[in-house]
């Protein structure tokens, strides 16, 4: 087991610096995992720019990643070394009620990876807890494995929709969350899904999650939507935080209709609630994912019904992981990835 290596650290705002660090001791729960692939996600980005809730440098940020099992605690029953795995972005305690009845998302003593010291997976190994390490197909890409985590995300939330049937569907915001909500709406059967960003450049993207349609915001998020959906969407997923997008969401529903939320958001909102009354709206909030959606994801990629590889625009080398923050804050890329071989990288 290597004593030492190298990580992306966020030193401070919008600064990253390759560090060499030294690994901790495995705890019997531990499983240590070199890093093959870890995407980049809205709230690394957030951290970067310094307006996430929580997470703060110095801290190693990156939660969605696969990479292969290389040591593990005494604790750790059902994976080998040499295993291709992906994780959860937190460890819950599993002893709660919430634990108890499957819904591991809401554990409130969850220990989320990349805050209080924890480092994450923008580097070259990472050391998780075992209740959140979920194995892979060996047949499995390990650029797909790094995007399970946020598919299990969409799919969540696309589960907590209730309405039946669902024939229309508005996904606010493009981003990796975003796609995959497209994504486990098409998989469950919702109907036609309209994307919205803003610029015509996540247009192909959401094309390739699925997407039936696509609105540019820069016309009107709204005028755009309902031009789709006269009569609005059956449900509309809240998946960016700019500044009106619940007033945005509750324009482009249909009276009667479900709102879900799963964006977080860095600053509070003020949101006009009389017409969501009015409307007699459904409105959900979507945190994180279960073991249960994990599975569902993983069996996607494992029998080829799903390939999330088109959403991937950008690849960038571990040493290379402020540049590739810049490139995700443009708000023109699709999936920007770290990955382990520095061969062949593309930009």
């Amino acid at each position: 087991m290597p004593v030492r290596y190298t990580a992306a650290v966020l030193t401070a705002v919008r600064t990253v610096e390759s560090r060499e660090l030294v690994l901790p001791a495995l705890g019997d729960d531990d499983v240590l995992v070199r890093v093959l692939a870890t995407g980049i996600c809205g709230s690394d980005l957030s951290t970067f720019r310094g307006t996430h809730p929580y997470k703060t440098a110095p801290v190693v940020l990156g939660h969605e990643l696969c990479g292969i099992v290389e040591a593990a605690g005494r604790r750790t029953d059902g994976l080998s070394v040499g295993d291709k795995v992906c994780s959860a972005a937190f460890s819950h305690c599993g002893t709660c009620p919430e634990c108890a009845r499957g819904a591991m998302n809401l554990c409130p003593a969850r220990k989320n990876l990349c805050h209080l010291g924890w480092d994450g997976s923008f580097a070259e190994y990472v050391v998780l807890r075992r209740n959140m390490v979920f194995a892979l197909g060996p047949d499995v890409d390990a650029e797909a494995g790094a995007m399970v985590e946020p598919l299990s995300i969409g799919l969540h939330a696309a589960r907590l929709v209730t309405g039946s049937p669902v024939r229309t569907v508005a996904v606010l915001g493009s981003g990796g969350i975003g796609l995959s909500c497209v994504i486990a709406a098409k998989r469950l059967g919702m109907g036609r899904v309209v994307a919205v960003d803003l610029g015509r450049g996540k247009a192909a993207l959401a094309a390739s999650a699925g997407a039936d349609g696509y609105v540019d915001a820069a016309g009107g998020a709204v005028a755009g939507v309902r031009e789709a959906f006269p009569g609005g969407a059956d449900v509309t997923f809240v998946a960016a935080g700019y500044a009106g997008v619940l007033d945005d969401a509750r324009a482009v529903t249909r009276p009667g209709g479900e709102v879900v939320v799963v964006s977080y958001f860095d600053r509070p909102h003020e949101v006009s609630l009389s017409p969501f009354v009015s409307a007699e709206l459904t409105v959900r909030f979507s945190a994180l994912s279960t073991a249960r959606d994990f599975t569902e994801v993983i069996g996607w990629l494992e029998t080829g019904v799903v390939d999330p590889l088109p959403l991937v625009t950008h690849r960038f080398p571990l040493a290379e992981a402020e540049a590739a923050m810049h490139v995700l804050a443009s708000g023109a890329a699709g999936k920007v990835l770290l990955l382990a071989d520095r061969e062949g990288t593309q930009r």
